[in-house]
């Protein structure tokens, strides 16, 4: 385990993974290890249900919510949507470069940002999880999508190896062995060991991970695998009306969805549409029954 503490490798994980992760137990150490564990030096890993071991994650998404929590705009909390869910990311004052960067961004805007992960467990069974944050750009709609795509890629190298060690049969040293054999990292098969150890139902998880995936590279073009030329011509028409009611500063959910069905669309065509473009990140919920286009 030692080996992996001196890896702190961004790694590309989406939210609805990251938020399930939890913080990786090390064996119980001596009291100068103790000692040396508290150096804030020594990165906290996480480990997810797939076995993903990490410290730091490069997350790429829509800012969607941003609040200065702490005085004097000491401390910024965001809000960043990807595909599958959101990350709740930290600045403060040991963040310089991401602190201002949060005090000057604009709400909503793509962005790209490097931080260490973060998990605080007020008490058995609630935990959160984190991002603090190092470093943020601004970045714009391809660059996300070029992360979506990697980020599900990797997602699913994951999913496949973990499907492939619970149908092994193997366990512990055996089943690590197995997944080196099959191609697997070192990191990862020891982090997928450790996974099947723990869960007492692994597999469940791992299946809403890989439809959260799906929907989300759905998401990113909804009007693939349509067969009917019509009803993507419903789609963009939707679309198309968000952008006429200027949606980009606002639009009541309630009234779109009346003008939508004013003009032939059905309303569930309308919700669908209005689905995937919030799991795209390309339209937020400012606040409840207001929808909102990503400009």
């Amino acid at each position: 385990m030692r080996a992996l503490l001196k890896r702190e490798v961004a790694k590309r994980v989406f939210a609805r993974e990251f938020e399930a992760c939890r913080e990786l137990e090390k064996p119980s150490p001596d009291a100068a290890e103790k000692a040396a564990s508290k150096d804030s030096k020594t990165p906290n890993l996480l480990i997810s249900p797939l076995g993903l071991i990490f410290n730091r994650v490069f997350v790429v998404g829509v800012i969607t919510e941003l609040d200065s929590v702490g005085t004097q705009n000491e401390m910024w909390k965001a809000r960043i949507v990807d595909p599958t869910g959101a990350f709740t990311v930290y600045a403060g004052q040991y963040q310089p470069e991401a602190s201002i960067f949060f005090s000057t961004v604009e709400v909503p805007s793509f962005i790209a940002l490097t931080g260490k992960a973060r998990i605080y467990e007020p008490e058995p069974g609630s935990v959160f999880v984190s991002v603090r944050a190092e470093e943020a750009n601004v970045v714009d709609e391809e660059i996300r999508n070029r992360w979506v795509v990697d980020t599900a890629e990797q997602t699913v190298e994951r999913l496949e190896a973990f499907y492939d060690a619970l149908s092994s049969g193997y366990h512990g040293e055996e089943l690590q062995k197995y997944l080196l054999e099959r191609g697997v990292s070192s990191e990862l098969a020891e982090g997928i060991s450790i996974v099947l150890e723990r869960e007492r139902a692994p597999g469940e998880f791992a299946k809403l991970l890989r439809i959260s995936v799906k929907e989300g590279l759905k998401a990113l073009n909804f009007d693939a695998g349509d067969s009917a030329g019509a009803e993507v011509d419903q789609k963009e028409f939707v679309l198309e009306l968000l952008r006429e009611m200027n949606a980009f500063k606002g639009v009541d959910y309630a009234a779109f969805v009346d003008a939508a069905v004013s003009r032939g669309i059905p309303e569930e065509v309308v919700e669908e549409v209005v689905r995937s473009l919030l799991s795209s990140g390309q339209c937020y919920e400012p606040r409840i029954g207001i929808i909102r286009l990503v400009g």
